[in-house]
């Protein structure tokens, strides 16, 4: 989890991984101005990085000179998931934690101020609804991402927020802290519009955050936050195997 810049950073290659990425995460086809005025680039330069993503096969440009996600992006995200064994290892543990708990079941990762849902589904969700079924969701409101955040360094943390605005809630940077910091203490946050999803981090340091969601009774939180730690070290477990 943890990041330390370099002493020369690539400008390059990070306005190509943030084209590539708003790429992904757009609903539809986006031409070169509308990509420019979401990442504030020059036009010019978008269309070069974007015709650079083309020639890679991770962009494609349709009849309407618009781009979408080329047919490399699906490859670089197989090879992904076979390198890291992290959903392979855990669907077992995801599927056997639905069916116990009858609660919504999720496994995510943190990018910038959003959290990427790999799974998310109850026990009777069809595999193919449950991988990948959720588009991005806030951190800050998720308690995937705030325990995930919790355990960032301080430091890495107030660099994100300030190039992230959007993580920092109305009620400001310091409230926000306070509130991580309790998460690190009992070792499980909560989240949702209601406070309705509980989660534990996989792995330390983290690679993954575990949560269920739906109606969870206060009085039995502690006991589902010990069984998601028990499901979050075999997850941990088996996706270093």
């Amino acid at each position: 989890m943890t990041r330390s810049a370099p002493a020369q950073i690539n400008q390059s290659l990070v306005n190509g991984l943030a084209c590539l990425q708003e790429l992904v995460l757009a609903e539809g086809p986006v031409g070169v101005r509308e990509l420019g005025r979401r990442l504030g680039m020059d036009p010019t330069r978008v269309s070069r990085l974007l015709g650079t993503l083309g020639w890679l096969g991770l962009a494609v440009q349709d009849e309407s000179r618009k781009y979408h996600p080329g047919p490399a992006v699906h490859v670089l995200s197989a090879l992904s998931l076979h390198g890291s064994r992290l959903l392979t290892g855990a669907l077992p543990v995801l599927r056997e934690l639905a069916a116990e708990t009858k609660l919504t079941v999720a496994l995510g990762v943190l990018w910038r101020s959003h959290v990427c849902y790999l799974y998310h589904g109850r026990a009777q969700t069809p595999l193919e609804q449950a991988l990948g079924a959720r588009g991005p969701f806030p951190a800050r409101q998720s308690s995937i991402g705030r325990v995930l955040l919790a355990h960032l360094p301080p430091d890495e943390l107030g660099q994100l927020c300030a190039e992230e605005p959007e993580l920092v809630p109305p009620e400001g940077a310091q409230a926000f802290a306070d509130l991580l910091g309790r998460v690190r203490s009992r070792g499980y946050a909560r989240g949702g519009v209601q406070g309705e999803s509980l989660a534990v981090a996989v792995g330390l340091p983290p690679i993954a955050a575990l949560a269920v969601a739906g109606p969870i009774d206060p009085e039995q939180e502690p006991e589902l936050a010990e069984r998601l730690r028990q499901a979050a070290a075999r997850i941990g477990d088996l996706s270093t195997r």
